[in-house]
């Protein structure tokens, strides 16, 4: 398709020759490409362990590099005051079980002697009114007694169950599968839960790593789906490594502008280390796309336009840049698809010079 400029003037001045300009019509296409990104592997899970309670610590079971399965005992943490509190809370079970099986037993018996009062003053003269209103009275104290006693045996379960959290905080397990990559006390320490102090250990699971990958804002409207992504690292030159996307924030972050999309990166051997810098070359899709040759887009110092065509008149139309790839531009603008627009176009053509199409 072609385009010519008029150039022709007065009726007294020269005809100069025509110059023809090919024209493109856009259409909508689907991008299929990789970008190039840093990353960084990071660990699959990470915790840095610090005391419950105020205490010393009694003993460490594990080291820097350790390798632990969850429920391992990690370190004990010795506290007087707290064993204290729980073998006396223990000691105020056993004195409410006393009390309420006490209660029981009495409200037992009056309860049998109250029902033979009962059936005995169904014989007339037999039981005074002054006694079955006293064995009723004293039901109703033992019901009250053996009740109160119940409440408190309650109580004071609630209380041991409590004291007995508070002991199991002395004994610190590991919370997952992993190993020690911190550790920052020594039998003897002294720890507390005061916010400020550094963990006791920091422990990390890498038999899985994550493949972290800031994504530009340039980019994050792009599929990227399960489709594999490669990266290799700076302490292992030479080699390529291969994984899939696993999972993508879905929000940018304020301060880098960036959104984070994840891979998982099996590490059984664990020949990679959390931390590594990695550069990776991601695959993508995006459907639905407007793209043009790179000459077709004019970038100058007040824009950065094309040249579309309308009824043989030329029009700039501001546009943003997208993906770049293969000498073509995605764009974004004021145009459809089977729009008309300069496939090569000069700076000088100004909106509203009179173009002619040869189709």
């Amino acid at each position: 398709m072609l385009f010519s400029c008029n150039s022709s003037e007065n009726s007294g001045e020269a005809v100069q020759e025509e110059k023809l300009y090919e024209t493109i019509t856009l259409q909508q296409e689907d991008l299929k490409g990789s970008i190039s990104l840093p990353g960084e592997l990071r660990s699959f899970e990470s915790v840095a362990i610090y005391p419950k309670i105020t205490g010393y610590v009694q003993s460490i079971k594990v080291d820097r590099g350790s390798k632990v399965k969850k429920g391992d005992v990690i370190v004990q943490i010795e506290a007087p005051e707290v064993m204290a509190e729980l073998s006396a809370a223990k000691a105020k079970v056993l004195q409410a079980e006393g009390f309420a099986q006490s209660a029981t037993s009495k409200l037992s018996t009056t309860k049998d002697q109250f029902d033979r009062i009962q059936k005995t003053a169904q014989t007339p003269g037999t039981v005074s009114a002054s006694d079955l209103l006293r064995i009723e009275n004293q039901l109703q104290e033992e019901e009250a007694n053996a009740a109160s006693a119940q409440s408190a045996l309650e109580a004071a379960k609630y209380q041991l169950q409590a004291a007995q959290q508070m002991a199991n905080y002395l004994t610190i397990r590991a919370p997952f599968d992993g190993i020690v990559t911190e550790r920052n006390v020594h039998t003897g320490t002294f720890v507390s839960a005061q916010s400020g102090d550094k963990p006791m250990f920091r422990m990390e699971m890498n038999d899985v790593l994550r493949l972290e990958i800031p994504v530009p804002e340039s980019y994050s409207g792009l599929d990227f789906g399960s489709d594999s992504l490669s990266f290799t690292l700076n302490t292992q030159s030479g080699k390529s490594f291969k994984a899939k996307v696993s999972r993508q924030s879905g929000s940018l972050q304020n301060a880098s502008r960036t959104e984070i999309i994840e891979a998982d990166v099996p590490n059984k051997n664990g020949s990679l280390k959390a931390g590594s810098f990695a550069q990776v070359k991601v695959n993508y899709k995006k459907e639905g796309s407007i793209i043009i040759p790179n000459a077709a887009l004019i970038t100058s110092m007040e824009d950065r336009f094309v040249v579309k065509v309308v009824n043989g008149e030329a029009q700039r139309v501001s546009v943003r840049k997208g993906i770049s790839q293969n000498g073509q531009t995605e764009i974004f603008g004021d145009l459809q698809p089977g729009d008309i627009i300069h496939k090569n176009p000069s700076e000088t053509i100004q909106t509203g010079d009179r173009v002619k199409v040869d189709l």
